[in-house]
């Protein structure tokens, strides 16, 4: 996936979760920050963070954080991106695809793919990273573990797909110490029958490319 020009800043202070205040030229100005995790070792202040310019009268800035950087290692850091990500990589996994429909809805939840009316997939973006251990998420989510619960009920195939955003990863799990809720959720789901994917990201300041899938501990 090809990137927008970036450009560097430096990360002054974050304010709430989308509203990051940078150095640019020598100005402090207001990004978005396309991300609700806390990514505490990427963002603070005095850390660097790559940005594009955005253009539209409805936005509040003109500027949004694209990627951040960790000991030397590039960050993606929208989460939307992941969707993306996936769609982009779907001929890599173990399917044919018929037909592919966006935001499902089943049980009142809107899940991000069906694969030929049969393969219930969620989606999720993994930026946090501990002695080559990705963990999802790095900030609680009700969401997240509701609508794993629900994945369970499905009677076809059900995916959870962990795009690591970044290249650094040999393994994901849930993160149990931070949302004991999103992990047991996970565990219900594979006792149910679900099925884990991950995969890492090369990311450099043009791209994000497909690394290598990764085993799940679940």
């Amino acid at each position: 996936m090809r990137l927008p020009p970036l450009e560097s800043a430096e990360v002054i202070r974050r304010e709430k979760r989308f509203r990051l205040f940078i150095k640019y030229d020598g100005k402090e100005v207001l990004s978005y920050l396309p991300n609700p995790g806390r990514l505490e070792n990427i963002i603070y202040p005095s850390s660097v963070v790559y940005i594009s310019k955005k253009e539209g009268e409805k936005r509040k800035t003109s500027f949004e954080a694209v990627l951040g950087e960790e000991n030397g290692i590039l960050v993606s850091l929208n989460a939307s991106l992941a969707n993306r990500i996936f769609e982009e990589n779907l001929f890599r996994f173990p399917v044919k695809v018929k037909e592919l429909r966006k935001e499902f809805t089943y049980h009142g939840k809107r899940f991000d793919f069906l694969i030929n009316n049969k393969i219930l997939v969620e989606v999720k973006s993994v930026t946090l990273v501990k002695d080559h251990i990705g963990f999802f998420p790095d900030a609680p989510t009700t969401r997240g573990a509701k609508h794993l619960e629900y994945m369970a009920d499905w009677i076809f195939e059900k995916w959870v797909i962990f795009v690591v955003q970044r290249e650094d990863a040999k393994l994901v799990k849930p993160n149990k110490d931070l949302d004991k809720d999103f992990y047991q959720s996970a565990k219900l789901l594979k006792e149910r029958g679900g099925i884990f994917f991950a995969f890492t990201c090369n990311i450099d300041l043009n791209e994000i490319r497909f690394k290598e899938f990764i085993d799940v501990e679940v």
